[in-house]
């Protein structure tokens, strides 16, 4: 998402730039994840209490992944934030966001996913901006690409995504993220298959730090037949100064497993009208039962939030969001959630609320 809409457009590209900085956040080695050195704006050069140095990411920038090997992606998990990593035949797998530029340079901000055909139960966000290279690449689900970046963490103040493990470009010295397309007509058959999880498989990864979670960053497929069982969960709570009735980004399946509805949720439109999607959440809040009789899919990753400092409830353009993300209810810096793309991923029928 637009990281600060109040901004100017230079001022965007600038705040941008360096909230992509490879070094954000720190290690999450432990069963239970704790909070991390982060960053806000300017990445710290302190990466936790066990992340090791930050490697100068020049032409000896530390550890090179050698991507065309099974586990490619799981390596670069487990080096120190601020390394550099190749990854290569990786599969684009699902979009987080994208925007063109507004400059009118054909420039793309992307955020999206990857998996390794060769280990398919692996992936990795990745974080490009509009400056990388090339710079007009347009990710699309089914492309084969090859990446070069450096490993780290989205940043902190991220309302959603942020203290997620990424790929991006290095602030400084300067150095894009590289991508090299190599197929881009394959369409969404050319992903590798979602992986078919149980919940029981979903739960045994939520205590779990991110080098070490299974299936995350990759598609799967939650096996059914499933109930929406709570349409506000704690975790998904909107915080603010408001005083309104709270908002929730999603709801909770089976015993607990979050299902973050960012992509699948009716939308109000700017002219007042309203488009319909596949709104589950609003379902049950109106009484209706829910369920997924074949279960839903979506890519398995990090959620955090990360209240704007002002108390508002615009919070992806409120200009300043806090650093001191993490889980609402809980005290942990993150947890993990399905994330739909689109409504053919949550495939639910509705049954109506019993009349009095």
């Amino acid at each position: 998402m637009e990281l600060r809409k109040k901004l100017g457009a230079a001022a965007i590209l600038a705040a941008a730039s360096m909230a992509t900085a490879a070094g954000c956040g720190g290690r999450d080695n432990d069963p239970d994840p704790v909070p991390d050195a982060g960053c806000t704006g300017v990445c710290s050069t302190d990466a936790g209490t066990d992340a090791g140095p930050v490697v100068d990411a020049g032409t000896d920038a530390g550890p090179v992944v050698d991507a065309g090997t099974t586990g490619q992606i799981a390596a670069a998990r487990k080096l120190s934030f601020g390394s550099k990593a190749t990854l290569r035949n990786v599969v684009v797998t699902g979009v987080h966001y994208e925007k063109l530029s507004d400059l009118g340079n054909s420039s793309w901000r992307s955020y999206f996913w990857v998996t390794d055909p060769a280990a398919p139960k692996e992936g990795l966000f990745i974080h490009k901006f509009y400056t990388d290279t090339p710079d007009t690449y347009h990710p699309q689900p089914g492309d084969t690409v090859d990446i070069e970046g450096y490993f780290g963490t989205e940043p902190n103040y991220e309302p959603f995504s942020g203290r997620r493990h990424h790929l991006a470009n290095q602030r400084t010295p300067a150095v894009p993220l590289a991508i090299t397309p190599k197929t881009t007509d394959a369409g969404v058959a050319g992903q590798p298959p979602a992986n078919e999880v149980t919940v029981e498989q979903l739960e045994a990864s939520l205590g779990l730090g991110q080098n070490s979670a299974a299936f995350l960053g990759t598609r799967v497929h939650l096996a059914g037949p499933l109930t929406l069982t709570n349409p506000k969960p704690e975790a998904f709570k909107r915080l603010d100064s408001s005083g309104t009735e709270p908002i929730y980004y999603g709801f909770e399946v089976g015993n607990g497993i979050l299902v973050y509805q960012d992509k699948t949720r009716d939308r109000n439109l700017s002219d007042g009208g309203v488009e319909v999607r596949c709104d589950f959440q609003k379902a049950a809040l109106e009484g209706k039962t829910v369920t997924f009789p074949n279960g839903l899919s979506g890519v398995w990753d990090t959620y955090t939030f990360a209240p704007c400092t002002d108390g508002g409830t615009d919070i992806t353009g409120c200009g300043s969001n806090s650093p001191d993300s993490g889980v609402p209810g809980t005290t942990k810096p993150y947890t993990y959630t399905i994330i739909p793309q689109d409504c053919a991923d949550l495939p639910g029928e509705v049954t109506p609320a019993p009349v009095p």
